[in-house]
């Protein structure tokens, strides 16, 4: 059931100086608007293979009759000049490579797509989950998702490999660890002055595609050292090796989504690929602490 109520005179003035787009686009002669309201969208995952649940959905992409209205950050109230019933899309948006200045819809996630009446004056909700006084959307993984690859680090085989540059590899961390980001385990790496370079790569090598398909790479992290991720390319007579984004230290967990798609399109002549994460201690650091968790590779 769609749940309205109105609204006070002093957060229609303020949500009107706010609008995204240009009055041209709406309907009519319409001049007091309708308000639509979302609160948070969330990841459902619906198979072991897709992984964690967790995410950083920030944004709402909304379209209305499939007219982009503007990108929201989340929770998001904003005013629509729109009455009657219209489809309302949502596409989940996030922060490219963790930055703010490059948002954009998540090309993975399935949209969610309602049909709401607008009224003049109240504001609208998308049917959802209640959760507190809260309204939860839940997306999932489009069909024909490809996870290329996995690694959350419950088992004890890795599918990492240390490389020749490297003086040390994963732990976990212990069951019930405060470390641990989610499950039982994390991994774990701490860089010290006798163990100062890290470097592992997939033990596999992928075929990922090329000519700008979405190849996205996700993890959770937390660190108190930088870290690198990147990739090789495989070739049939040499490897490079590309760095992508370095990741700088934070003292909460947070999540990823690095755009790997201009990198490996770059290299039109790669057979195949290999993700790497590397570190070399830090300057002015007795020792770095990288901790990480569902790493997850993805692509049409």
């Amino acid at each position: 059931m769609l749940v309205t109520r109105r609204v006070f005179p002093l957060l229609l003035m303020f949500a009107l100086s706010s609008i995204f787009v240009a009055c041209d686009d709406f309907e009519g002669e319409q001049t007091i608007p309708a308000y639509l309201a979302i609160d948070s969208i969330s990841v459902k995952i619906n198979s072991g293979y897709e992984g964690s649940a967790s995410h950083a959905i920030t944004d709402a992409w909304v379209y209305i009759d499939d007219q982009l209205i503007g990108a929201f950050e989340l929770p998001a109230l904003f005013p629509v000049l729109y009455t009657g019933k219209h489809t309302v899309t949502i596409r989940p948006g996030i922060k490219m490579n963790g930055m703010v200045e490059f948002r954009t819809y998540y090309p993975f996630f399935s949209k969610i797509e309602q049909e709401v009446d607008f009224t003049p004056e109240l504001i609208s909700h998308l049917k959802g989950t209640q959760s507190g006084n809260k309204i939860v959307h839940f997306v999932s993984y489009n069909a024909g998702t490809k996870f290329a690859w996995a690694e959350n680090f419950e088992d004890l085989s890795i599918t990492l490999d240390s490389t020749s540059k490297s003086t040390l590899f994963f732990e976990l961390t212990p069951t019930g660890s405060e470390s641990t980001f989610e499950g039982l385990h994390s991994g774990r790496v701490i860089l010290d002055s006798d163990s100062a370079v890290f470097e592992v790569a997939t033990s596999e090598e992928m075929a990922l595609p090329q000519q700008g398909s979405p190849v996205m790479f996700e993890l959770d992290y937390k660190n108190t050292n930088t870290f690198t991720v990147g990739i090789y390319a495989i070739m049939s007579d040499k490897v490079v090796q590309q760095p992508v984004l370095v990741l700088n230290p934070t003292n909460k967990w947070k999540k990823v989504y690095i755009n790997l798609s201009p990198t490996v399109s770059s290299y039109t002549s790669a057979i195949k690929y290999k993700i790497f994460i590397g570190a070399t201690l830090d300057n002015g650091l007795a020792n770095g602490e990288i901790l990480l968790d569902n790493l997850k590779l993805v692509h049409n």
